[in-house]
């Protein structure tokens, strides 16, 4: 289906296409995609410097979402962004859904030099049309 997509219209960046326990299926769609995309690995790294590692070893993506707040701290979303760059992905720095309009994420991005940021989205909760 996501190379059915690719072929119609002209997506840029395709975040987590798969579960995050199914690395057969992250491994084969990279390889399909060839670099017609970015793969974007969020809850598939989980901000965690070891799975990008595993990730780039495997081919299984080539970027990675950084959430601080995902982590644990600073020095692990680092660590975690500085894998990414060493294996040549992209680096989006994101805060987490329903998180406040704080710019410190902003500044994360720019002061971490990750390339990309990711910021604003519907909360799950509130897709529905209620308001909590």
């Amino acid at each position: 289906m996501f190379l059915d997509w690719l072929d119609r219209y002209p997506i840029a960046s395709i975040e987590d296409p798969f579960a995050e326990d199914d690395r057969d299926g992250w491994i084969t769609f990279a390889r399909a995609a060839s670099g017609r995309v970015q793969i974007v690995g969020d809850d598939y790294l989980t901000t965690h410097a070891p799975r990008v590692a595993e990730a780039a070893a495997d081919g299984a993506c080539n970027a990675v979402l950084i959430k601080v707040n995902q982590a644990g701290t600073l020095t692990e979303a680092k660590a975690a962004l500085d894998a990414g760059k060493r294996a040549g992905f992209g680096t989006i720095v994101s805060a987490r859904s329903g998180e406040t309009e704080d710019v410190a994420i902003a500044h994360l991005a720019v002061g971490w030099n990750a390339g990309q940021l990711k910021v604003g989205s519907f909360a799950r909760e509130r897709t529905d049309g209620e308001m909590e």
